[in-house]
């Protein structure tokens, strides 16, 4: 059930997606989840496929035991989207789920290889070994085709030795032909690999329902079970009950017009009821048998699921947790990536630098040879430094958002952990971040005229400053619900920390009851430390601001400051872990 809002009254009504069903599927079996729209096809897979995060009821089994938390290395998800890094080639894609759901470490020297051999055996079966080194693309850059891209994803699920995949519309929007191609790769790997593939696929044609061995056919409004058996079986069971398909027509075809309730002449609870009546009451017998008899032990299948994936003994299933290698290795895979992509977008990488370049020029113009001015008039320069600072961050967070969806989508899948993947964004996105950055600076720096002598201590504290507003903002990309809003979301906090920053509202001005916000922004505590050591003779500028140019206080600003790094770098992590996860 879910709770859905009435349009017309505004008030709250609980609403039936889902009727109990119950089911069997064997081990190689190649299973359609088929029905109209809105009957609750998605809803029972993700539920199946542990990815449901509504409130629901019921138990799925692996073997006749209860699911546990290593359901998800076994198992793998490939939903409609295909949610891939623009820049990876489709050997790259493949090889990344490898490397986390496969640990090849102890054939040493022979890793390499042996990973490219099984990456490569997956790639002709799904045929896109001949694409293997084209890059994905997107709607701004040239890739591969939407059919390719679908056998991809179906193939990155696939490859890490996954015993059952479950797939939400392989085949949407893809020509006849494509979609066949989809799924004859899918039939291939079932009989080759011993797989089970669960699909939801609409209205196939004959040759691609011909592929399937068990068909679950579903009517809407509430969801329920229609048909739950072999797929060659079903026109037997409609003629059975007085409604044969047409021999010329596709029957599948047939099958959705009458049991849609929609389509005048249906005989959607006619089928539903007879359903009940007959067929479930086999299914529950089916269910019974199978969890009586059990199977082997999530252990044994993850050992198994090694093996076919290219591993050469059973000992090498070392990790019983959710993810498949150690963190250590989800880092060193996920950096790899990371890195590449970065190089490989030159695009990203000219308008980054290109963005600060001009920065620094416009800036330093503005305040060309301010250093031969007084140094009250100066102060307006520094403020400015510190100020391009932190709004240089709201150009990239869009980005930073953006790898957000990658992330969400690949850990929903227990390829890496939160940790791994924040760690490796934090060390490219800062290394990034504090290049740009420090090109700004020198160009400002260099056009103001103020001595070189002062430069190491004003950016030392810059710097602190900078990457305190870096992790501000990655608090807001694991906040925002989209980049459109990242803006709206930073405001607030971006503006009490530009307004109270000891030069606009500093201690001498500031109301008592806002004072507090002087002790919080890191651009007060960091002017401050800056003004009182590049003009450490001028009392005039200290009483007017209400500076303190102890050690003491210096001590104080650094230890705010590094906490409050720490702080918004921990905040953020647990934010990004809980927030904006994906909903099904």
């Amino acid at each position: 059930e879910v709770t859905v809002r009435n349009g017309r009254t505004g008030e709250k009504e609980r609403k039936l997606i889902l009727s109990p069903i119950s089911g069997v599927y064997a081990s190689g079996s190649m299973v359609a989840l088929i029905g109209p729209s809105g009957c609750g096809k998605t809803t029972l897979l993700d539920i199946i496929a542990g990815k449901k995060t509504g409130p629901h009821r019921g138990e799925v089994f692996l073997n006749g035991r209860p699911r546990n938390r290593q359901f998800s290395r076994i198992t793998s998800y490939v939903p409609q989207q295909d949610v891939m890094p623009s820049y990876c080639t489709v050997s790259e894609v493949v090889e990344f789920n490898h490397r986390l759901r496969v640990d090849l470490s102890h054939l040493g020297p022979e890793e390499t290889a042996e990973r490219r051999r099984v990456c490569d055996e997956v790639l002709s079966n799904f045929g896109l070994f001949g694409v293997k080194d084209q890059i994905i693309g997107d709607a701004y850059i040239r890739g591969i085709s939407g059919g390719q891209k679908r056998r991809t994803t179906l193939a990155r699920g696939f490859v890490g030795g996954a015993q059952i995949v479950f797939a939400d519309e392989p085949t949407s929007g893809l020509s006849a032909t494509d979609a066949e191609l989809c799924v004859r790769a899918m039939r291939s790997a079932s009989e080759g690999k011993g797989v089970t593939f669960v699909v939801v696929i609409h209205q196939p044609r004959v040759e691609v329902g011909a592929m399937f061995d068990h068909l679950v056919l579903m009517t809407s409004n509430p969801g329920r079970a229609v048909y739950n058996g072999p797929f060659a079986d079903a026109a037997q069971y409609f003629a059975d009950a007085g409604h044969p398909p047409p021999k010329a027509s596709n029957p599948t075809d047939f099958y959705l017009d009458i049991i849609t309730p929609d389509v005048p002449g249906n005989k959607a609870d006619f089928f539903a009821e007879r359903y009940l009546e007959g067929q479930a009451k086999t299914v529950s017998r089916a269910v019974e048998a199978c969890l009586a008899a059990g199977g082997e032990d999530p252990m044994q299948t993850l050992q198994v699921a090694a093996m076919r994936a290219g591993a050469t003994n059973f000992s090498v299933v070392r990790h019983t947790g959710v993810h498949s290698v150690s963190l250590g290795a989800q880092i060193a895979t996920l950096f790899k990536r990371r890195v590449t992509l970065t190089l490989r977008d030159k695009r990203q990488l000219k308008t980054r630098f290109g963005t600060a370049s001009v920065q620094g020029l416009i800036i330093g113009l503005a305040f060309f040879n301010i250093g031969d001015k007084l140094p009250v008039q100066q102060l307006s320069f520094l403020f400015m430094l510190l100020q391009i600072g932190a709004l240089s961050n709201l150009s990239v967070m869009p980005e930073m958002i953006a790898q957000r969806l990658v992330f969400k989508f690949e850990s929903s899948d227990g390829l890496y952990s939160t940790v791994a993947s924040f760690i490796v964004d934090t060390a490219v996105n800062n290394t990034l971040g504090v290049c740009g950055n420090f090109l700004t600076t020198c160009i400002m720096y260099a056009l103001s005229g103020l001595k070189w002598s002062n430069f190491g201590q004003l950016y030392f504290w810059s710097l602190i400053c900078f990457v305190v507003m870096v992790n501000f903002f990655k608090i807001i990309a694991a906040v925002a619900p989209s980049h459109a809003e990242s803006l709206q979301v930073a405001m607030p906090g971006l503006m009490m920390f530009i307004l109270f920053n000891n030069f606009f509202v500093n201690r001498a001005t500031a109301p008592v009851f806002m004072r507090w916000a002087l002790y919080i922004s890191p651009m007060a505590w960091t002017i401050e430390q800056i003004i009182t050591s590049l003009y450490p003779a001028n009392d005039a500028l200290k009483t007017l601001y209400g500076y303190d140019d102890s050690d003491a206080q210096s001590v104080r600003a650094l230890i705010v400051l590094l906490v409050e790094a720490v702080a918004f770098q921990l905040i953020a992590i647990v934010c990004l872990a809980k927030l904006n996860n994906i909903q099904r």
